[in-house]
């Protein structure tokens, strides 16, 4: 039995729009990884860089300050200013971690598209 040339042609038009979602799922993956990779890299040598130097820090301030009237203030300072970069450090990846929202918009956008047009042809 052969099919009507309108529904073979609609199921081929199906399957093009199926693959054309695969695709597009599979770019915003990369992207994702891609994203989500430089992310943890960023991360993980902020974290090294930021402890090396916070140790050499301290150590330095507290002997430069260690005989002196200073020794107090100078540690209270310091916990200031590790307060500080910490709050930095922490606004930074929160912005890099809000961008994850934006994932998958492409494809969320193109489904919601096609529910609405199969919901509007039922």
């Amino acid at each position: 039995m052969k099919m009507p040339g309108i529904v073979r042609d609609a199921s081929g038009m199906l399957l093009d729009h199926a693959a054309l979602h695969a695709e597009l799922l599979r770019v915003e993956w990369a992207e994702e990884r891609l994203r989500l990779g430089r992310l943890m890299t960023a991360a993980a040598v902020s974290f090294a860089f930021l402890l090396a130097l916070l140790i050499a820090f301290g150590t330095l301030l507290v002997s430069l300050a260690w005989d002196s009237n200073l020794r107090v203030p100078s540690v209270a300072a310091l916990i200031v200013l590790y307060a500080l970069g910490a709050a930095m450090a922490w606004r930074r990846y929160s912005a890099q971690a809000t961008r994850g929202e934006h994932s998958f918009a492409a494809s969320r956008s193109e489904f919601a598209a096609d529910l609405e047009l199969l919901r509007s042809h039922m």
